[in-house]
């Protein structure tokens, strides 16, 4: 129980909350759209990021790979000179948000749930990526507390909000659901629906 009370920390649950959204509501998009549509493969391929992303926070996947990035750098006596190749690989990180952002948008023009969805990933991912990274003047922005929880669980919590929030509205404007122009704050109460459908 102390190990537990240890491990599963305020900021963890809230991470593994955020993205167990994000993967669950991509999956009941996928079941919902069939694994053979466009729109049903692009579902099924972010379930599996967000999936992948809920057992990173569990598991601290991104911080066993910084600590094993860093062991190596210390061995090879450059972990003094890692300012330099950290802004460098921040800069094409940036750059690289940028551009699939860009072209995300550019590919699911018409689709501004899906475009939405997407770029919530690439945040995802971009976070995730930083934070392997872990430049100590990012790292002291990325953990500063508000209210006892670290600033960078918001960006977990908003990124997989446009993920599942994203995907479900895309889903229904598909199936003619929703009408072209309406908002996505149906999506929450749309997600509990489903869920409770699936349980009967």
């Amino acid at each position: 129980m102390i190990f537990l009370a240890g491990w599963l920390t305020p900021t963890r649950s809230i991470g593994m909350g955020a993205y167990l959204f994000g993967a669950t509501s991509c999956a009941i998009a996928a079941a919902r759209d069939g694994g053979t549509s466009r729109r049903g493969r692009l579902a099924a391929f972010l379930a599996v990021l967000e999936a992948g992303l809920f057992l990173d926070m569990a598991f601290n996947v991104r911080w066993l790979l910084h600590d094993l990035l860093e062991n190596e750098a210390i061995a090879e006596n450059l972990y003094a000179h890692r300012v330099g190749p950290q802004l460098a690989a921040l800069g094409l990180l940036g750059a690289a948000t940028a551009t699939g952002i860009g072209f995300a948008l550019l590919r699911l023009r018409g689709r501004a749930g899906a475009s939405m969805a997407v770029c919530g990933v690439i945040l995802s991912l971009s976070c995730w990526c930083s934070e392997v990274i872990s430049l100590h003047a990012l790292d002291a922005v990325f953990h500063s507390l508000l209210n006892g929880i670290l600033l960078v669980s918001l960006i977990w919590v908003a990124s997989s909000l446009m993920t599942g929030l994203g995907i479900l509205w895309d889903s229904r404007m598909a199936r003619g659901e929703i009408r072209p122009g309406t908002s996505c704050g149906w999506a929450l109460s749309s997600f509990h629906t489903d869920s409770k459908q699936k349980k009967l």
